[in-house]
């Protein structure tokens, strides 16, 4: 029955030693000791869960509990930013910039988007049969007070009309135009001969005795940088500006047709030219060179009366390709020139 009292008597002993009321006796142990103050005042305000005779455990929080700041999640519509220049301003997305509006083109400007579909003609030219007795007919064209040429292709091809009867009656005519065509001087500038434009003089041939004439005309052309063209009719002039409209609206396609292909060779070379003679083909010309060995002796060959030629032997040469092959071959070379007939 003593064993209560001496539990009483030591209430240390039933006191934990990891427990705060345990520090606090042995605290108040050591200031008995040393005759320190009692301390019984904070005893007293020490929570009643503290003196708890089973001694809570302490727990340590898992690292799955730690709970991390939260974040505002940032839109992805965001707009960046750069630092690069001195204020930092957000980089908006990239936009193309909006097409510019066609009232507000030049003039000039206009004038080459509308070359492309059709052709610009001069108020002068008001009148004239080429607009009607051509293939004028058929292509798209309109009046135009504001060019300096009288058919204006394109920024790079136009046209000055001029018909012989006319120039003889106004000879000064021409150079009116020119002087107009050079903006008010008569000296062509070197940035026009550099400017890679064509510029053509058509010429409409409708007199007798136009080689005088034509000869002024051609120094004219030389000194103006122009490229003279000579027709016949009104129908011509007006197919070839019809046809030049043409050609412009397809340029890679017309310089690849003028080009052609070329052989380098000697074999090549003849049977390209003699390809040229209506339906004459490759074949024949192989069989010709080999028969006759050279040109000069298939042109001999050709001129001979049908029993004395040879070539008739040859297959594949029928009376109509030998009719053609003397047809080239026996016609004068130049037209205006007087050949003896020895």
């Amino acid at each position: 029955m003593s064993e209560p009292n001496d539990n009483e008597n030591n209430p240390s002993e039933d006191i934990d030693a990891t427990s705060f009321a345990s520090i606090l006796a042995g605290v108040k142990r050591m200031r008995e000791q040393y005759g320190g103050a009692s301390v019984t005042e904070a005893v007293e305000t020490v929570p009643e869960q503290a003196s708890v005779s089973e001694p809570q455990p302490v727990s340590i929080p898992e690292p799955s509990s730690i709970t991390t700041p939260r974040t505002s999640p940032i839109p992805s519509t965001s707009s960046r930013t750069t630092l690069l220049k001195p204020t930092a301003e957000p980089l908006r997305p990239y936009q193309q910039p909006a097409p510019v509006n066609s009232t507000s083109t030049s003039k000039h400007s206009t004038h080459r988007s509308a070359s492309i579909a059709e052709i610009l003609v001069s108020k002068s030219q008001t009148g004239n049969p080429l607009l009607k007795e051509s293939m004028m007919k058929l292509t798209p064209w309109k009046f135009d007070s504001t060019i300096l040429s009288d058919y204006y292709i394109s920024p790079t091809f136009q046209i000055l009309f001029l018909s012989l009867k006319y120039y003889k009656i106004k000879p000064e005519y021409i150079w009116t135009r020119l002087k107009k065509w050079n903006k008010g001087t008569s000296v062509v500038a070197s940035q026009r001969i550099n400017d890679r434009a064509l510029r053509i003089l058509l010429v409409v041939v409708d007199i007798d005795g136009h080689q005088e004439v034509l000869r002024k005309l051609s120094d004219i052309c030389i000194k103006n940088d122009l490229t003279m063209v000579l027709a016949w009719s009104f129908e011509e002039a007006g197919n070839y500006i019809a046809m030049a409209k043409q050609l412009d609206n397809a340029p890679s396609k017309t310089i690849s047709s003028i080009k052609g292909i070329r052989g380098v060779d000697y074999n090549s070379s003849v049977v390209e030219a003699f390809t040229g003679i209506r339906s004459v083909n490759k074949t024949d010309v192989s069989n010709l060179l080999a028969n006759c060995k050279s040109v000069k002796q298939i042109v001999l060959e050709s001129c001979k009366e049908d029993s004395e030629n040879m070539l008739a032997d040859i297959g594949g040469l029928g009376s109509t390709k030998l009719r053609n092959l003397r047809q080239v071959f026996s016609e004068p070379f130049i037209y205006n020139k007087q050949y003896n007939q020895d």
